[in-house]
């Protein structure tokens, strides 16, 4: 059976849960390697100490945290380099899951950028060195002539040097399970010093 697609008695509703929440993260997302990437909610905090949130792509699950790309510029990428902290929400409706993971975050380096621009389609490639606040206030026949001449232009469209990446170090993650037969429940994880702990809640 795939990986995102087992049954939901298999983890959470069963207290099958594993001891590392990020090995049950990786059994419910695809592969690192897999183009088509997850969609995510990604919540920060601004400089007036708002909350702010939107939608991105996850880019990997790794051995102790989740990276995610965007531009260097963009609003969420100024205020987790103000405010180092975020949460993301992962949400499969099909399946009855979520999982809500919160920690500090770390900018990652120009050669760990490249590695996932890499992993990007050609579309998000050439989206990331074409959408700007400047096209965007063009008309429609516009933007999409600038997106086409790029497009053409670029037999393998460069990383801008804008394009970042950020990695989210969880302290806490909850993944959730619904259940037509049972009450949903939650299994919450909290980081010790030097192993995970993790208790079943009510959903």
């Amino acid at each position: 059976m795939s990986a995102g697609t087992t049954t939901v008695e298999s983890t959470v509703q069963s207290g099958l849960a594993p001891e590392d929440p990020l090995e049950l993260l990786r059994a419910w997302v695809p592969t690192n390697e897999d183009p088509d990437r997850p969609l995510a909610t990604l919540a920060t905090i601004d400089a007036n100490g708002l909350p702010d949130a939107r939608t991105v792509l996850l880019s990997a699950v790794n051995d102790d945290d989740i990276a995610i790309h965007t531009d260097g510029g963009s609003r969420k990428a100024r205020q987790l380099r103000l405010k180092p902290v975020a949460a993301l929400v992962v949400h499969w409706p099909d399946l009855a899951r979520q999982a809500v993971l919160r920690g500090r975050v770390h900018e990652l380096s120009p050669i760990d950028a490249d590695d996932g621009f890499a992993l990007r389609s050609r579309y998000l490639k050439v989206l990331a060195n074409t959408n700007t606040d400047e096209l965007a206030q063009r008309s429609f026949a516009e933007r999409r002539d600038a997106f086409a001449a790029f497009d053409a232009e670029h037999r393998e469209p460069p990383r801008p040097p804008s394009w970042t990446g950020f990695l989210l170090v969880p302290s806490e993650i909850d993944f959730w399970e619904g259940s037509d037969r049972l009450p949903s429940r939650r299994v919450r994880y909290q980081r010790g010093i030097d192993h995970w702990r993790h208790d079943y809640v009510a959903g």
